[in-house]
Parts: structure tokens; sequence; C-alpha cells
């Protein structure tokens, strides 16, 4: 017989090995299935506190006048802002005990 280049066997062989594999790990090892979960109705946690106050409503008020001299839009009406107030601050974060902690200005 031929004789066989154990390197090249042991090269061939680990290609076909790895051609034997499939490529993409099967799709249930990706997918969980909790739609059963999703339709449980959640019971609200008894220690969870309870909102306080009345309801509040939003009330609709008088129409606005028409003044000739506004912006045709809400963007135009920032942008004229922008270029006359552009130090005045536009919107303020908040950390959780109400402090401002960042200040965003027109400018």
């Amino acid at each position: 017989g031929v004789p066989v280049n154990s390197r090249v066997s042991s090269k061939i062989q680990q290609l076909l090995n790895t051609l034997k594999r499939p490529k993409r790990p099967p799709l249930k090892e990706f997918f969980v299935d909790d739609f059963e979960e999703l339709l449980e109705v959640q019971q609200p946690d008894p220690n969870q506190p309870k909102p306080e106050g009345n309801q509040v409503n939003v009330l609709k008020g008088e129409p606005l006048g028409v003044v000739t001299n506004w912006p045709p839009s809400l963007l135009a009406a920032l942008q004229r802002w922008g270029t006359t107030q552009p130090k005045a601050p536009c919107l303020t974060a908040l950390d959780t005990t109400g402090k401002a902690i960042y200040t965003l200005t027109y400018g």
C-alpha cells in the first residue's frame, strides 16, 4: 500500500469532525418558553405602599388667544427662543431626592 502520513491524516480527521458538528446550536438553547408565565396574573405585593390622595384629572382650559407674532411650529418657537435666550434653562434632570443634577440650556 501507499504510506499514510499520520500528520495529514489527523488534520483531515479534524476537518471532518469540524464539518460534522452543527454550525449553529439548536434553537431550543436560545428559546425560553415563558408564554404561560406571561399569561399568569401577577398578584400585587401586600407590602407595596398604597396610593394616597385624590385622583388628578386633566382639565380643559380656555382656548389661547390668537397672537400674530407666534412662530408657526414648536420647532420654530424653540429656535427663536434659543437665539434670543440661549442661557435660559430648557430641561432640568432631578435625582431621586428632587435635587437638580443637570440643567440643559437652549444655547
